[in-house]
């Protein structure tokens, strides 16, 4: 009843997206059988997917179901659906610029902090894994911002991200525009 339940609350509580979380719930993003209707309700009630992607702390959860290369047949199968590959897909960061080159319904957010603090590891992400020229020129309306929060402090990564270096434009772009 995931669609029903979706509808229910977007139209009666006012929520306005939706997040999966595929390694914490174990189930792959690009199966057909459990996921895709959600994915129709969602396109259907026009709200974006924040989908999990890359690696989670929880015990229990397995990269095998956080791979953002298992976005692309929702990508693909769901071109009007809005899909936001969550914390950059790390360690997976260039598998998640492919795909978000690729596909224009694709978004990648800033919400990752795996090591140290916010400013090294974005950098690392943003500027080491890629060249930052990807984000300002080709990808500037595909990157939202994201603390994940509140595992790190919202005004922390914001100046994080503020450091990388984009124009103020793309910046404007990250911070508000693009949400």
């Amino acid at each position: 009843a995931a669609p029903q339940e979706l509808e229910a609350a977007i139209r009666g509580l006012g929520l306005r997206g939706l997040k999966l979380s595929p390694p914490t719930q174990e189930f792959y993003p690009n199966d057909q059988k459990l996921a895709y209707p959600i994915y129709e309700a969602a396109q259907a009630l026009g709200i974006p997917v924040v989908i999990h992607s890359g690696l989670s702390w929880e015990p229990k959860a397995r990269l095998k179901w956080a791979q953002p290369l298992l976005v692309e047949d929702v990508a693909a199968d769901f071109p009007r659906l809005n899909i936001v590959i969550a914390h950059l897909g790390w360690p997976w960061v260039l598998d998640s610029v492919a795909l978000a080159l690729k596909y224009p319904n694709i978004y990648l957010d800033t919400s990752a902090l795996y090591f140290d603090n916010p400013w090294d590891f974005i950098a690392f992400a943003m500027k080491g894994q890629v060249p930052l020229t990807v984000f300002e020129r080709s990808l500037r309306h595909q990157i939202v911002f994201g603390s994940n929060y509140p595992r790190v402090e919202i005004k922390n990564m914001v100046m994080a991200v503020k450091r990388l270096g984009l124009s103020e434009g793309c910046l404007d772009l990250v911070f508000r525009e693009n949400a």
